[in-house]
Parts: structure tokens; C-alpha cells; sequence
């Protein structure tokens, strides 16, 4: 499958699962009740209503999605690829949901489904929506070929002849592990209560443990610089440059504030940070730049610059 036919197929996922759901609707609304009675004392929601919030929302957000594919055509390529990811992740993770939730009230009318099976299938179908539209975005294209070697006041380490040089380093998130913690323990004790006082439908705030227990990878995060590219790897997301697509590299610094921002400052896919502080620059050979989480940035950058040098010789 061609990128351009992997990015047509994740942009139209949606509004396939859209007009499925739209489709199911139509064709059983003639044997539906009005309304379907909720558990509790809540009082009955009209399906119709129902229907067109399950349905409209994602319908929206598709269109939104669309526009801002679209606008996104006029950013760097880099920049381009990496908004349209996003974009795409999003949408399908709250399309798939919000359609299957349909379908299962509509399977279980005039009742609501049970809160239980609602809190597993659910979480499952976001995860898996979001999953699916991330791996139709395929990779990011290539940054082209940097022919020219790194400036001249560009930093560069002394290497003999010959001489091979590799960087790796690793280091554990704690910041990953504090947010499982603040949303695992919670969630168990509001779980116990809730199940207590309100009976089988407490169970549903259980959803909270396994979404945070699906950050937990995201903790893991490691650098790796030789003499053919530039890996970086936080949890799933991986990203790789050649050297050959580098036109050099220079140490940097973010402050918390181009930390938080960075997505929307640099644009989607722009960086790999863990938190501010050091960050090795990349400057690629697409004119886009690349920001990365490292400890001692003045000798990494160095070791690209220099094979950089052996490269372009």
C-alpha cells in the first residue's frame, strides 16, 4: 500500500464508521422504541436525540479533521505528515467509540447496555480506533539528502581516522510514573466506593486503571547516535534519522514553556522531549528542525557533525 493510499484510507475510516452507524440506525429505527429507559431514576432518553450525539458529534469532528488535512498541506513536509497523523489518530479514536456505543444501545434497547460491558468495550474501541488511524498514517517520508557538510563554527569532536564513535543513553520518565500513580490509585478507591453505593454501575469507573496502565511504556525513553543515524525512542514512538538527512546538529536548551508548547510552537512531530532542559537540535535537510532530549548535547552534537564530515567527504 502507497503512503497516499494509506493516508486516503485513514482520512475516510471515519466517515465510513460514520455512515455505518448512520446506515444501522435508519434501517432499525422503524422497530426502536421512542425511548430508552436508563438505569436509575434518570429519566428515559429519546433515541432519536440519542442518535443524532453519537452520530454528530464524530460527524463534526471528521469535518474538522478534513479542513485542518487539508490546511495542514502548506506546512514542511516533516511538519505536514506528522499534523495529519495526529489529526487522523484523534478522529478515529473518538469516532470508533461513539459509533459502537450506538450499536450497543441500539442492540439493548429499550434497556441501556450494562455499565460493565459499556466500561470494557468502550476504552477498547478508542484504543484500537486510535491504534488503526496512527498506523495508516505510516511513517514519516524522508528529509532528503543533506550534500553539504555542517557549517564550519559547527561543534565537532576529535576523532582519529578511522575511528568509530556511538552515543546511547537512557533514562526512566518519573514523570510517566506519577501520572499512573495519580490516576491508578484514585481510580481503584473511587472504583470500591462507587461499587459500594451505586452497586454494578460503579464498576464503570474502573475504566480509569487500564487507560493508565497503557502509559506505563511511555517511561522508557532512549537515544542512540552512530555512524549511519540518529534513533530516538520514547515508549511505541520511534523515530529515526539518517545522517545522511542531517545537516548538522548544535545544543540547545528549553525552558518548561517551549516544553509545553513545543507541539504548537514546532508544529506536530517536531520534537522528542522528555522536559526541558538540554535538547539536541537537529537541523534536516528538508529545512525543518528536530528537537530531542539529551544530557550532554555538546559531544552528541559534536559526534553527528564529525560523521556528518566523513559523510560529505
Amino acid at each position: 500500500m502507497t503512503d497516499r493510499t494509506r493516508r486516503l484510507a485513514g482520512s475516510l475510516l471515519p466517515g465510513v464508521v460514520i455512515a455505518a452507524g448512520l446506515a444501522a440506525f435508519l434501517a432499525g429505527r422503524e422497530q426502536l422504541p421512542a425511548t430508552i429507559t436508563n438505569l436509575g431514576h434518570r429519566p428515559p432518553t429519546d433515541t432519536g436525540a440519542m442518535a443524532a450525539a453519537l452520530l454528530g458529534v464524530p460527524a463534526v469532528l471528521w469535518g474538522l479533521g478534513l479542513l485542518g488535512s487539508a490546511l495542514s498541506g502548506r506546512l514542511p513536509a516533516s511538519r505536514a505528515h506528522w499534523t495529519q497523523a495526529a489529526i487522523q489518530t484523534i478522529v478515529t479514536a473518538v469516532a470508533l467509540p461513539l459509533v459502537t456505543a450506538l450499536l450497543m444501545m441500539l442492540a439493548a434497547a429499550p434497556q441501556t447496555p450494562e455499565p460493565l460491558l459499556m466500561a470494557t468495550v468502550l476504552p477498547a474501541a478508542a484504543l484500537g480506533g486510535g491504534a488503526l488511524g496512527l498506523l495508516l498514517a505510516g511513517r514519516r517520508s524522508p528529509a532528503g539528502l543533506a550534500t553539504a557538510p555542517p557549517r564550519h563554527d559547527a561543534v565537532r569532536l576529535s576523532l582519529a581516522d578511522g575511528e568509530r564513535g556511538v552515543w546511547q543513553e537512557r533514562r526512566v520518565v518519573r514523570a510517566v510514573d506519577w501520572l499512573v500513580a495519580i490516576l491508578a490509585i484514585p481510580g481503584v478507591a473511587m472504583t470500591a466506593v462507587l461499587v459500594i453505593v451505586a452497586g454494578p454501575t460503579g464498576w464503570a469507573a474502573a475504566v480509569v486503571v487500564p487507560v493508565a496502565l497503557t502509559l506505563l511504556p511511555m517511561r522508557s525513553y532512549r537515544l542512540v547516535i552512530d555512524q549511519d543515524a540518529v534513533r530516538v525512542s520514547l515508549g511505541f514512538i520511534r523515530r529515526e534519522f539518517p545522517l545522511t538527512s542531517v545537516v548538522h546538529a548544535e545544543p540547545a536548551v528549553v525552558d518548561a514553556a517551549e516544553w509545553l508548547l513545543s507541539g504548537a510552537l514546532r508544529g506536530a512531530g517536531a520534537s522528542l522531549l522528555t522536559g526541558p532542559g538540554p535538547a539536541l537540535s537537529l537541523a534536516l535537510a528538508d529545512g525543518t528542525r528536530y528537537l530531542v532530549t539529551c544530557r550532554d548535547t555538546t559531544a552528541a552534537a559534536g559526534l553527528i557533525n564529525t560523521m556528518r564530515d566523513r559523510h560529505a567527504a
